[in-house]
């Protein structure tokens, strides 16, 4: 869903026998970010890993500083819309705690990274951001498990119950306490800086269906979402086991709904050719009609 992704990590050849493509961050990579980020007290079990994913997976795709700072030339100067419209979706794929806690690791990664990119001292806004965490994960934490997964966006078959009230589960309710905060510290400690606000104004929108194929016909489609390959990445050896690790085998030549954002593939061929890699996928938004994805045993 997200248009103004930075890098995207493409395979760029095939070697018979062997994944010879680009992959994702490696567990020391992401064990780097620990530096930047450190676990608190009140982390339930599993978020940190699931926190420091996001914080990788907001470094690959951030947003650019004119996407998120506008003057709307009426006299109040320059503002910082913290709502992302173009967030990638997360894609949990039946686990759980991903589900209950990936979409506030993500909004708070991104906010965190973003106000560091725009020069905000920490003094403006590291307080009031993990207050501003902490209370979103004891949200989450209240919920049911059939709440999680209705608030994820998951179909449950045979749920003939009423939907449960909004609970902001998905990461769409910010804090107006907490924009309040970062403001009192910003007109205090750093007033010259964009004023932070709450616009967003986002429009819904599913897209059209995804046709996945390969080329030659025949290869097997392995697809995770880049996500959950992270989180994964971080809680096991090897992240490319397709049964310890949450892989989808994804079939062929047929339309597929909800297939979106960045998705870390394996293709195997017949043949013993195997390539990996990092892929963005699209759907058309505007017309809602079937778009392909191809993944080449060579070339781009």
């Amino acid at each position: 869903m997200r248009s103004m992704s930075l890098a995207i990590l493409m395979a760029s050849y095939c070697l018979p026998m062997a994944a010879a493509a680009q992959t994702p961050p490696t567990a020391a990579t992401l064990k780097a970010i620990e530096a930047k980020v450190r676990p608190q007290s009140w982390y339930p079990e599993g978020y940190y890993d699931i926190r420091i994913a996001a914080e990788g997976q907001i470094a690959e795709t951030p947003r650019k500083k004119s996407e998120i700072v506008f003057d709307w030339e009426d006299g109040k100067g320059k503002r910082y819309d913290i709502i992302d419209c173009g967030a990638e979706p997360i894609n949990p794929e039946g686990d759980m705690l991903l589900a209950r806690y990936g979409f506030i690791a993500v909004d708070i990664s991104r906010l965190r990274y973003e106000f560091e990119m725009l020069g905000y001292p920490a003094a403006v806004y590291a307080e009031p951001l993990a207050t501003f965490e902490r209370a979103r994960i004891e949200e989450a934490a209240k919920l049911s498990d059939r709440e999680v997964r209705i608030a994820s966006g998951e179909d449950i078959a045979g749920d003939d119950e009423p939907p449960p009230a909004e609970t902001g589960a998905a990461g769409e309710a910010f804090d107006e306490t907490f924009v309040t905060a970062i403001e009192a510290n910003r007109m205090r400690l750093a007033p010259k800086l964009p004023s932070v606000i709450i616009e967003g104004g986002c429009g819904a929108g599913e897209g059209g269906p995804i046709i996945v194929r390969t080329t030659p016909p025949g290869g097997e489609v392995l697809l995770i979402n880049a996500f959950g390959f992270k989180v994964c990445t971080r809680k096991l050896v090897d992240p490319w086991d397709r049964f310890k690790c949450r892989w989808n085998e994804v079939e062929t030549g047929v339309e597929k709904n909800n297939l979106s954002g960045r998705y870390v593939f394996q293709i195997k061929w017949p043949d013993g050719t195997v390539r990996k890699g990092t892929r963005d996928i699209t759907p058309d938004y505007e017309n809602e009609t079937a778009t392909t994805v191809t993944f080449k045993k060579v070339g781009s």
